[in-house]
């Protein structure tokens, strides 16, 4: 008994360090962090049981969040921020944080405190993108006589933005701008 007992305490220092070397390295979710740790425990060379395996990372868990290691708002906000640099929609943020286990609350909590109020939010995310891309207005290459071939590369311009979850309305917008100079006064704006 004392040996089993000293094993169950030799696992949890164990994961415990693995959890702070993970944290030091990485900001997650909760979901994220406890499917990692159950991993992470499978792959040790031990005989515990699911329910032990389970208890373990929860008290991991509890203490990593605890400590302000594991913080859900804190991910959702640095998550939104990124993908919105990045030329990200609301819609693709919702995604991949929902993916990741964060609650529809505190997604929309984090894109506001991101987009500061800001209406011109989705606008400016498709003008990051279209820029990143250099399609729409930030096209380099001449268009060809052909209208077939614009009409080809326009489609592939708004197949880009609808899988960056784009609304129709958003890309119609961001590739009818036709000045360089419109889309830098809509982009300053967000500063």
């Amino acid at each position: 008994m004392n040996s089993l007992m000293n094993n169950h305490d030799k696992i949890i220092k164990r994961m415990r360090n693995s959890a702070i070397s993970y944290l030091a390295r990485y900001e997650v979710s909760k979901f994220q962090f406890k499917n990692t740790m159950i991993r992470k425990l499978s792959g040790f060379d031990n005989q515990l049981h699911e329910e032990l395996k389970i208890e373990i990372v929860d008290q991991i868990q509890k203490e990593m969040i605890a400590s302000g290691f594991i913080d859900d708002k804190r991910y959702a906000e640095m998550q939104s921020r990124s993908i919105r640099r990045q030329g990200g929609s609301e819609r693709l943020i919702f995604a991949k944080l929902k993916h990741n286990g964060i609650t529809d609350n505190i997604i929309k909590n984090a894109i506001e405190i991101v987009d500061e109020g800001n209406n011109n939010a989705e606008m400016i995310a498709a003008i990051n993108f279209i820029r990143k891309k250099n399609i729409g207005v930030f096209y380099k290459k001449k268009f060809s006589e052909e209208e077939h071939d614009q009409y080809l590369l326009k489609k592939k311009w708004i197949g880009s933005l609808s899988r960056r979850g784009f609304n129709l309305s958003i890309i119609n917008k961001v590739l009818n701008i036709t000045d360089l100079a419109n889309a830098d006064l809509i982009l300053e704006d967000a500063i």
